[in-house]
């Protein structure tokens, strides 16, 4: 649900109009509180195949508030829904991080660098963290490698399991971020396997715990936080 990917990744791969995500379905649903949110109306391609969609963020933070009344309701469509969901939250811990779709998540993964400082500011969020998620979701940390630490140093000190590592790549992550031109060996860099293993760890780690689970639930929903 970032909207970064809009300007900077998608800048120019998208053909049609991104349409007003998840604003415009928080509009949309303020109409009738009772109907279940109109998700698949906001969702956009943003791959050939049609096997990957985005609900896009909010850009202008002024309208942050009117996103308050959707969480519980998002957070029940994005659980029915079929198939994989990464929800990207941005920085957690502030006033409008939205708490329900951390309890709804059957993962959360909080994403740090090894330093000093990035470890301490992660150590209460991850407190408050295990209080919100449901019972038997995984908690874990991705440790972009950019520090004086190991990641397994960083999970040590903040108790917490590190479910991957990502290299720390300037140039390879501003292709994603910036829109910025990849080089020829982009798809199969180091940033992009190791990304696709988180993936990959994820998914089964959460499809362990739907298969655990009795109540049909039918997505998988991740959710992902940085510390600050």
């Amino acid at each position: 649900m970032g909207r970064r990917v809009l300007p900077g990744f998608m800048a120019d791969r998208m053909r049609d109009s991104a349409g007003p995500g998840l604003l415009g379905l928080a509009m949309a649903s303020e109409a009738d509180e009772d109907a279940p949110v109109p998700l698949k109306e906001y969702v956009v391609p943003i791959a050939d195949d049609g096997r990957v969609e985005l609900l896009h963020g909010v850009r202008d933070p002024r309208y942050g508030t009117r996103l308050g009344p959707l969480w519980q309701r998002l957070a029940r469509a994005l659980a029915a829904w079929e198939g994989d969901v990464i929800a990207d939250l941005g920085q957690v811990g502030g006033t409008d991080t939205p708490v329900e779709l951390l309890k709804a998540a059957d993962a959360v993964v909080m994403v740090l660098k090894p330093t000093v400082t990035q470890v301490d500011a992660a150590k209460p969020r991850l407190d408050a963290l295990k209080g919100l998620v449901r019972e038997g979701a995984t908690l874990g940390l991705c440790v972009v490698t950019d520090g004086p630490y190991s990641a397994s140093e960083v999970g040590r000190a903040l108790e917490v399991a590190v479910l991957a590592e990502l290299p720390s790549s300037p140039g390879d992550a501003r292709v994603l971020s910036d829109g910025a031109r990849p080089r020829l060996a982009f798809r199969t860099s180091v940033l992009m396997r190791s990304m696709k293993d988180l993936g990959q760890r994820l998914h089964s780690t959460v499809a362990d715990l739907g298969a655990k689970d009795v109540t049909g639930r039918s997505a998988r929903l991740t959710a992902v936080g940085a510390h600050e």
